[in-house]
């Protein structure tokens, strides 16, 4: 008889973290609808939430570690055996080339992990290695480099629920949910109660997104010209004196200097060259500063990724600066957070230039941010001769044969290395390559906590924690991990220490997960036991966080142009700003699916009955000229290679742009078809030219391409 139950519970795909409601067949998930009663989320879920189940139950899934045999295929191993053998083999690698040669590669799925993401951190410390790589450092690493010499404020940006005004440029947070500044949490209703209230809502893109529709102003930008727009709103707010002069006098440094720098991006200069109209910029200009007090520019992927990614977050957090729009002296955080405690004062955090003191990366001497290489190297480490080469790579949560730029170099530095090990539930690309595969426990296989600690101050609106245990296990005669439990073992093997939350762990008896949940929570209002005992979470009751007056120091100053930005506006103005590549005419930009989340979900049945692919979508004007029509096959070209695509029709696009959805696609000597596995956006950006020159991150938006159409 079967036994047909429905349990709540959070779904952890993104920092939405929806309320869910999940029926339970003989302990086997048959389906996922949102929880209307979830004190955060309301009800609303994604289709990625909604086909989550699809992962656990998937006939693809890996339930047994994998070993790469000398033929190429792979064989099932013991979990110990597997475990041994990698950490026998990362001992000799560490002593024969140093800890350096050990490297870990974090991907999106990993972020999310509550007791994971801490301990991948820890586990690199405990071996010594400051090889540590992610998905951040490839993906808008401009935001890392502009904290970092613009300068950060002690307190928190003006909350988008108090907010009069909000742009956000190069993000569609309807659809990705995840940007900077905004609420993950039911993001289109969100939109709707503000739009109601009075947000007035300004979008750049290329496109006209999901969120771009409900602009009051939308700069349909030429793809990669986000720079040159920043600057011209920039110039526009200084020249009329929109901006909040008091706030400069205290907190800006090098005001006069942006001022003269940018003026040579006059309204009819940008207007020229971004393709907007001059009425649109002033109006956005006046929109934001002039005719609002509250609110901030956020901004995504898709102006962190093209040329001049660095000066366009740049640019965008002066919008930010110039308007003060951070939270005062005397105003009190809306969530401090549960588990991070945070404390804030009316004071700029001045430029740290993290780069320029701490470990350098062997090959290009890159330093590191936030305790992150620059991601855009590692094929470098890996394939460059000499001492100190990365050797074994460790990935988790990732699949960095298809997201990362340059496919080709990319994948022969994964075919290079001694050890490659895939923290993976299916076969990826990546997990193709390495020579061990270790599957994990899913999402609703382990217990876990809403948000860690780095997220919830950020993503969260109120000070919120929930337990979520798991409620199913995982199937029969599997033999999967809890992935921080991985590197635990891995250090327990080598004979070192984990330092967790501050806290050594016993490395002879393992903790359980909620042991590491305890040591999270330490100095958080609540206990584990309390949050078990309340199992729709908890908002803490704890005394509001005042922001506090800061110093009068005149070192604590933004720096609006240090010396190598202004040096990065002078090169975009040396630039030909109306040239017309005959040789490529179009522009590639990325796009996010609803379906997908970078590459997590393109191997669930159920995508690949609606989308199997990621379609190459153009103008109708476009279509028309080049004699195409939607289903065409084409080839897209770079200067550097080429993919394959299949046409759609978007009439949303700016005309001479191509928009696709990027980390899908297969290994460049797979015989898969494109039309059944889709194309590789990656493989048409070069790692040996076109990089930014503190974060080495390459143009992977607006990228310059031609097209031809296929004859099958």
């Amino acid at each position: 008889m079967t036994v047909t139950r429905e349990v709540t519970s959070v779904c952890r795909i993104c920092v939405g973290n929806c309320g869910v409601r999940v029926t339970l067949d003989d302990g086997r998930i048959t389906g996922i609808r949102g929880d209307k009663d979830h004190v955060l989320s309301r009800g609303y879920v994604c289709i990625k939430g909604i086909n989550a189940h699809l992962a656990s139950g998937s006939e693809q899934r890996i339930l047994r570690p994998l070993k790469r045999q000398a033929d190429g295929s792979f064989a099932p191993i013991a979990l110990d055996q597997a475990l041994d053998e990698i950490a026998a083999q990362l001992s000799a690698i560490a002593a024969e080339d140093g800890a350096p040669s050990v490297a870990l590669f974090k991907g999106t799925q990993a972020y999310l992990n509550v007791a994971l993401a801490p301990m991948l951190t820890d586990w690199m410390a405990a071996i010594g290695s400051p090889s540590f790589f992610t998905t951040m450092t490839i993906d808008q690493s401009a935001k890392y480099v502009t904290m970092q010499r613009l300068g950060m404020w002690a307190a928190p940006r003006q909350h988008f629920f108090d907010a009069d005004v909000v742009l956000i440029a190069g993000a569609n947070p309807l659809v990705s949910l995840s940007v900077m500044g905004l609420i993950g949490f039911n993001m289109t209703k969100q939109f709707r109660d503000a739009k109601a209230r009075g947000l007035k809502l300004i979008v750049i893109d290329p496109r006209m997104s999901e969120t771009a529709k409900l602009a009051d102003i939308h700069l349909q930008v030429r793809a990669g010209e986000d720079p040159a727009l920043l600057a011209g709103i920039l110039r526009e707010i200084l020249a009329h004196d929109w901006h909040d002069a008091d706030f400069c006098r205290r907190h800006v440094a090098q005001l006069d200097a942006l001022r003269a720098a940018i003026e040579p991006f006059t309204l009819s200069y940008v207007a020229a060259r971004a393709g907007v109209p001059a009425t649109q910029i002033t109006a956005a200009a006046r929109m934001f500063a002039a005719e609002a007090r509250k609110g901030c520019a956020s901004s995504g992927t898709g102006s962190n990724m093209v040329a001049h990614s660095n000066l366009a977050e740049h640019l965008l957090q002066c919008l930010n600066v110039i308007c003060g729009r951070y939270q005062q002296a005397g105003e009190v955080l809306r969530n401090p957070g549960v588990l991070s405690q945070q404390a804030a004062t009316a004071e700029v955090i001045p430029p740290l230039r993290e780069w320029e003191k701490g470990p350098k990366g062997r090959v290009r001497g890159l330093g590191s941010v936030f305790g992150e290489m620059m991601s855009a190297t590692l094929p470098e480490e890996i394939l460059t001769p000499g001492h100190g080469r990365i050797r074994a790579l460790l990935v988790d949560g990732g699949n960095p044969a298809v997201a990362m730029p340059d496919q080709r170099k990319t994948v022969a530095a994964l075919k290079a290395l001694d050890l490659l090990v895939a923290i993976e539930p299916f076969m990826t690309a990546t997990a193709r390559l390495a020579h061990y595969i270790l599957p994990p426990r899913l999402m609703y296989e382990r217990d876990d906590l809403m948000m860690g600690p780095s997220y919830e101050p950020v993503f969260m609106p109120v000070p919120f924690q929930q337990f979520i245990p798991a409620i199913v296990e995982p199937p029969a005669d599997s033999e999967v991990i809890e992935e921080w439990r991985i590197y635990w073992e891995l250090a327990r093997r080598m004979g070192k220490q984990i330092v967790f939350a501050g806290q050594p762990l016993n490395m002879q008896v393992p903790p359980t997960t909620q042991d590491l949940f305890r040591l999270l929570l330490a100095q958080a209002p609540m206990t584990l036991d309390e949050l078990k005992a309340s199992p729709d979470g908890i908002e803490a009751d704890i005394p509001p966080v005042v922001v506090q007056e800061g110093r009068d120091d005149p070192t604590l100053r933004f720096q609006v142009l240090p010396t190598d930005v202004a040096e990065e506006l002078a090169a975009v103005l040396r630039e030909q700003p109306q040239r017309v590549d005959a040789a490529f005419p179009f522009r590639l930009i990325s796009r996010r699916m609803r379906e997908t989340l970078n590459s997590f979900g393109t191997q669930w049945a159920a995508v690949q009955l609606g989308h199997s692919f990621n379609p190459a979508y153009l103008h109708p004007s476009d279509l028309t000229e080049y004699g195409l029509q939607p289903g065409d096959k084409i080839e897209i070209c770079s200067d550097h290679d080429g993919i394959c695509g299949v046409v759609r029709e978007d009439d949303g696009l700016r005309p001479g742009t191509i928009s696709m959805t990027h980390c899908w696609g297969d290994l460049p000597d797979s015989p898969s078809r494109y039309d059944r596995v889709g194309s590789c956006t990656a493989r048409l950006v070069s790692l040996d030219r076109d990089l930014e020159t503190i974060n080495a991150m390459p143009r992977m938006s607006a990228i310059p391409v031609k097209i031809r159409r296929l004859v099958d």
